[in-house]
């Protein structure tokens, strides 16, 4: 049900919806800061042009050999390489195919990354042509309205001509509405791919944002054969609370106070590629801090998103790092804006009370549908849980990784970020857009494969008068203690 802003930011996230091996390297690189009688610009990550036109010597050699050079490492597509900016970090997805690398130095709110994105021709869908995938780039920013285009400039990578276009924006995941945001996008076509460029700011200047990426796309090329130097370290997880609030279609209480019928806990290995979602029943019986113990779900009814969080950590013991939640009414147009969900069902449904109408098998569902399947715990289950609400919770979990898998379309990646401002209309969250931007290298690489669903171990009990669910508390432990460990 509501369990769908995943996608917000997983695209956010939405589309949670990534997940691949990604590294972190510490990268430095040479080149120097240059200023102008007003301000001093940020280091760029290109030679000068005193490098670019000294002659060719042991010492300047010397120098090359010493740059901090990152190249791809795909079997399929042609390798490249570039430069990384000086103690900037890097996210690799494996082979080159998703990287972001990321300024940690920001001061406040100050972030830079900078996406680089490799498809296939065949994965653009109908995006053909230049004009075609540079329309598709500012559609979004023409529709979010308070956008302001960026002059267009001409510049060359690797010898070929390229447009670096952008926008100004507002994200809609910072509180303070002067935080400026800049986007800039470009792109080459080689061998039947595409290799796309994305760089993100956030609280920066124009020039700043500009001379970033132009000083990065100007140490882009397709040479493979510089040294590789870069030391990769293990990445972090991360640990995100999907919710889903019974309320809306008319219903009192919303993200505020509405109890949480659907409650998933999404972990993903950024640096394994592997990923868990664990279906955690409405019913469960647990210690609500700083209350009595009751129904998990009260959780949110007596303290909103805080106290829920703080539920989920003590009953599993993760630390949880995010929450997304919506209601009826975010989820039916979130599922429509994204264009229909795909998933598979187990058994035939006939629900009137949900509205579910569905034969076994593969469909295709609109917002109304989907939220009809999610909602459906009149039933039997498929052999794999246990029917009523157990078999409606790993549904809704179904349609997470189904909408995280099939909606990071490269369409949608390169609207990232500023596509999060319109699920942001639909789905509610406490992730930062710094935490957004740690998803980006995962997104478009997912696969259902890589996410184990699972549920926590328990059945139906009375609880004093209470229709309950009661839980194995040591298998539950030893879920938990190996989701740690992934």
């Amino acid at each position: 049900m509501k369990l769908t802003k995943i996608i917000a930011s997983f695209l956010i996230i939405g589309l949670i919806s990534s997940l691949t091996l990604i590294s972190i390297s510490s990268c430095s690189k040479n080149g120097d800061s240059r200023k102008s009688t007003e301000q001093q610009a940020p280091a760029s990550v290109a030679e000068t042009s005193a490098e670019r036109t000294a002659p060719e010597t042991t010492t300047t050699a010397t120098t090359e050999e010493k740059k901090n050079y990152y190249v791809s490492s795909s079997e399929e597509f042609l390798n490249y390489s570039f430069i990384c900016p000086e103690g900037w970090q890097l996210l690799d997805s494996g082979d080159g195919s998703r990287i972001l690398i990321k300024n940690p130095e920001g001061t406040g709110n100050k972030t830079e990354s900078i996406y680089i994105i490799v498809e296939p021709f065949e994965k653009m869908g109908e995006l053909k042509t230049d004009e075609q995938i540079y329309n598709s780039y500012w559609k979004d920013a023409v529709k979010e309205g308070k956008a302001v285009m960026l002059e267009d400039e001409k510049m060359s990578i690797d010898g070929n001509d390229v447009n670096l276009a952008g926008y100004e924006y507002k994200s809609l995941l910072n509180d303070d509405e002067s935080i400026k945001n800049i986007d800039y996008f470009t792109f080459i076509k080689k061998d039947n791919y595409i290799y796309a460029v994305k760089y993100i700011g956030q609280n920066i200047e124009d020039w700043q944002a500009k001379k970033t990426i132009t000083d990065f796309i100007s140490t882009f090329t397709f040479n493979d054969k510089v040294e590789k130097l870069k030391e990769k370290d293990k990445n972090s997880s991360m640990n995100i609370l999907i919710l889903g609030d019974d309320s809306g279609l008319g219903r009192p209480g919303g993200r505020v106070n509405g109890r949480t019928d659907i409650i998933i806990i999404f972990h993903i290995n950024l640096d394994s590629g592997k990923g868990t979602v664990v279906t955690v029943p409405r019913d469960t019986w647990v210690n609500i801090p700083g209350h009595k113990e009751g129904k998990i779900n009260e959780a949110h009814a007596i303290g909103g998103n805080e106290l829920t969080v703080q539920t989920i950590e003590e009953f599993s013991g993760l630390t949880i790092d995010g929450y997304i939640i919506t209601d009826f009414d975010g989820f039916k147009p979130l599922i429509d804006f994204l264009g229909g969900v795909t998933v598979e069902v187990g058994e035939n449904l006939s629900d009137g009370f949900s509205g579910c109408y569905l034969t076994k098998g593969v469909h295709h569902l609109n917002g109304e549908q989907a939220l009809a399947l999610c909602r459906n715990r009149y039933r039997s289950g498929d052999g794999s849980t246990q029917g009523g609400a157990f078999a409606r919770e790993k549904e809704a979990a179904k349609v997470v990784t189904a909408l995280l898998e099939q909606k990071s379309t490269f369409e949608r990646l390169i609207a990232l970020p500023l596509l999060i401002n319109f699920l942001l209309k639909y789905t509610w969250t406490d992730l930062q857009f710094k935490d957004i931007l740690r998803l980006l290298p995962i997104l478009g690489k997912v696969k259902t494969g890589d996410i184990e669903i699972t549920g926590v171990p328990s059945w139906p009990q009375t609880v004093g008068k209470a229709s309950a669910v009661v839980y194995d508390k040591e298998a539950t432990q030893e879920l938990f203690d190996q989701i740690k460990n992934q």
